[in-house]
Protein backbone atom coordinates (compact mmCIF):
# COMPACT_ATOMS: atom_id res chain seq x y z
CA UNK A 1 0.00 0.00 0.00
CA UNK A 2 1.37 3.39 -0.91
CA UNK A 3 2.07 6.01 1.71
CA UNK A 4 -0.73 8.28 0.43
CA UNK A 5 -3.30 5.45 0.69
CA UNK A 6 -2.06 4.57 4.17
CA UNK A 7 -2.39 8.20 5.29
CA UNK A 8 -5.89 8.38 3.80
CA UNK A 9 -7.00 5.24 5.67
CA UNK A 10 -5.38 6.50 8.89
CA UNK A 11 -7.17 9.84 8.57
CA UNK A 12 -10.62 8.27 8.24
CA UNK A 13 -10.15 5.29 10.58
CA UNK A 14 -11.42 7.09 13.73
CA UNK A 15 -14.60 8.10 11.88
CA UNK A 16 -15.17 4.58 10.57
CA UNK A 17 -14.63 3.02 14.02
CA UNK A 18 -16.91 5.59 15.69
CA UNK A 19 -19.70 4.91 13.20
CA UNK A 20 -19.42 1.16 13.71
CA UNK A 21 -19.46 1.46 17.51
CA UNK A 22 -22.61 3.61 17.52
CA UNK A 23 -25.73 1.53 17.89
CA UNK A 24 -29.12 2.62 16.65
CA UNK A 25 -31.12 3.90 19.59
CA UNK A 26 -34.70 2.65 19.96
CA UNK A 27 -37.69 4.94 19.47
CA UNK A 28 -39.75 5.86 22.56
CA UNK A 29 -43.32 4.54 22.36
CA UNK A 30 -44.48 5.66 25.82
CA UNK A 31 -43.62 6.38 29.41
CA UNK A 32 -44.37 8.64 32.36
CA UNK A 33 -43.36 12.30 32.38
CA UNK A 34 -40.42 12.80 34.75
CA UNK A 35 -41.28 15.15 37.61
CA UNK A 36 -39.25 16.83 40.33
CA UNK A 37 -39.44 14.77 43.53
CA UNK A 38 -41.45 16.86 46.07
CA UNK A 39 -39.15 15.99 48.99
CA UNK A 40 -36.04 16.96 46.97
CA UNK A 41 -37.75 20.20 45.99
CA UNK A 42 -38.63 21.01 49.60
CA UNK A 43 -35.05 20.23 50.68
CA UNK A 44 -33.74 22.39 47.80
CA UNK A 45 -31.78 19.45 46.34
CA UNK A 46 -30.75 19.64 42.70
CA UNK A 47 -28.19 17.88 40.54
CA UNK A 48 -27.39 15.40 37.80
CA UNK A 49 -28.14 11.67 37.75
CA UNK A 50 -26.77 9.21 35.17
CA UNK A 51 -29.01 6.17 34.70
CA UNK A 52 -28.03 3.02 32.78
CA UNK A 53 -31.14 1.59 31.13
CA UNK A 54 -31.32 -1.96 29.79
CA UNK A 55 -34.12 -2.94 27.42
CA UNK A 56 -35.54 -6.31 26.39
CA UNK A 57 -36.41 -5.10 22.89
CA UNK A 58 -39.68 -3.39 23.82
CA UNK A 59 -39.44 -1.94 27.34
CA UNK A 60 -36.95 -0.88 30.01
CA UNK A 61 -36.24 -3.91 32.18
CA UNK A 62 -33.64 -2.29 34.44
CA UNK A 63 -32.71 1.26 35.29
CA UNK A 64 -29.76 1.77 37.61
CA UNK A 65 -28.51 5.18 38.74
CA UNK A 66 -24.73 5.29 38.61
CA UNK A 67 -24.40 8.55 40.54
CA UNK A 68 -26.33 11.51 41.88
CA UNK A 69 -28.16 12.49 45.04
CA UNK A 70 -30.29 9.58 46.29
CA UNK A 71 -33.70 11.34 46.22
CA UNK A 72 -33.09 12.38 42.61
CA UNK A 73 -31.60 9.00 41.64
CA UNK A 74 -34.66 7.10 42.87
CA UNK A 75 -36.99 9.41 40.91
CA UNK A 76 -34.90 9.02 37.74
CA UNK A 77 -34.79 5.22 38.06
CA UNK A 78 -38.55 5.02 38.64
CA UNK A 79 -39.20 7.22 35.62
CA UNK A 80 -36.87 5.26 33.33
CA UNK A 81 -38.57 1.98 34.26
CA UNK A 82 -41.84 3.28 32.76
CA UNK A 83 -40.35 3.64 29.27
CA UNK A 84 -41.65 1.54 26.40
CA UNK A 85 -40.03 1.39 22.97
CA UNK A 86 -40.76 0.38 19.42
CA UNK A 87 -39.36 -3.09 18.69
CA UNK A 88 -35.55 -3.13 18.62
CA UNK A 89 -32.61 -5.32 19.54
CA UNK A 90 -32.15 -5.53 23.32
CA UNK A 91 -29.54 -3.04 24.47
CA UNK A 92 -28.21 -0.81 27.25
CA UNK A 93 -27.59 2.92 27.15
CA UNK A 94 -26.97 5.85 29.48
CA UNK A 95 -29.44 8.69 30.13
CA UNK A 96 -28.60 11.95 31.91
CA UNK A 97 -31.31 13.45 34.13
CA UNK A 98 -30.72 17.05 35.25
CA UNK A 99 -32.84 18.33 38.14
CA UNK A 100 -32.67 22.10 38.63
CA UNK A 101 -34.45 24.56 40.90
CA UNK A 102 -35.11 27.82 39.06
CA UNK A 103 -36.31 30.84 41.03
CA UNK A 104 -37.77 32.33 37.83
CA UNK A 105 -39.85 29.23 37.01
CA UNK A 106 -43.57 28.83 37.61
CA UNK A 107 -43.90 27.19 41.06
CA UNK A 108 -47.00 25.26 39.93
CA UNK A 109 -45.82 24.14 36.50
CA UNK A 110 -42.51 22.29 36.11
CA UNK A 111 -40.54 22.51 32.89
CA UNK A 112 -39.50 19.18 31.41
CA UNK A 113 -37.23 19.10 28.36
CA UNK A 114 -36.82 15.68 26.76
CA UNK A 115 -34.00 15.02 24.33
CA UNK A 116 -34.71 11.34 23.96
CA UNK A 117 -32.99 9.15 24.50
CA UNK A 118 -30.01 10.68 26.18
CA UNK A 119 -30.96 13.82 28.11
CA UNK A 120 -33.83 14.89 30.32
CA UNK A 121 -33.99 18.26 32.10
CA UNK A 122 -36.54 18.82 34.89
CA UNK A 123 -36.83 22.24 36.53
CA UNK A 124 -39.26 24.02 38.81
CA UNK A 125 -39.23 26.92 41.25
CA UNK A 126 -37.99 26.06 44.73
CA UNK A 127 -40.72 25.27 47.21
CA UNK A 128 -41.33 28.25 49.49
CA UNK A 129 -42.54 27.27 52.91
CA UNK A 130 -43.90 30.19 54.85
CA UNK A 131 -44.02 30.42 58.61
CA UNK A 132 -47.72 30.33 59.62
CA UNK A 133 -46.95 32.25 62.82
CA UNK A 134 -45.60 35.14 60.73
CA UNK A 135 -48.93 35.35 58.89
CA UNK A 136 -50.96 35.54 62.11
CA UNK A 137 -48.80 38.36 63.51
CA UNK A 138 -49.75 40.75 60.70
Amino acid sequence: MSLSKLLLVAAFLPTIVAQQSRSVMPMIAGGAVPLYPPLARAAKIQGVVHVRITTDGSRAVTAQAEDGQRLLAVAAEENARTWQFSKHSPMSFMVTYRYRLDADADPNNPTVTLRFLTEIDVSIAPLVISDPSAETKK
